[in-house]
């Protein structure tokens, strides 16, 4: 899947664009709390939505090259300052506040997607 989306990066790009959407506007939403207030279930969305976020945003920004540092740091700096900006977005929003650990458990996610996408293309090389 990860080929097929470096060949058709448009894809990515709409994913990561459709995803920043969605970031955007779940955050905006006033004093959403967790549905049946399920512990942990708000850390595992940071997560995978960041992950996935920096996962489609490093595959568009480097296509079908060889993943080098230069793609990395900036897949990196706008991921984990998008994690900030939504965080600072929050403290605009009646009923939500801004939390540090969401922003760790964010860069957590984005982390690993790069983990991984290193690892398959070192795997395909």
């Amino acid at each position: 899947m990860i080929r097929w989306l470096e060949k058709n990066r448009y894809v990515a790009i709409i994913l990561t664009i459709l995803i920043a959407i969605e970031i955007f506007y779940f955050s905006s939403i006033p004093g959403t709390t967790v549905p049946g207030g399920i512990p942990g279930v708000s850390m595992i969305y940071h997560f995978l939505v960041f992950f996935l976020f920096n996962f489609f945003l490093l595959i568009s920004i480097k296509g079908q090259e060889k993943i080098n540092s230069k793609h990395v740091l900036i897949a990196l700096l706008i991921s984990i300052s998008y994690s900030v900006l939504d965080e600072v977005h929050q403290m605009f929003v009646p009923l939500r506040m801004p939390d540090i650990l969401d922003v760790l458990t964010d860069t957590a996610g984005i982390v690993l997607s790069t983990i991984l996408i290193f690892y398959f293309n070192k795997k395909k090389s």
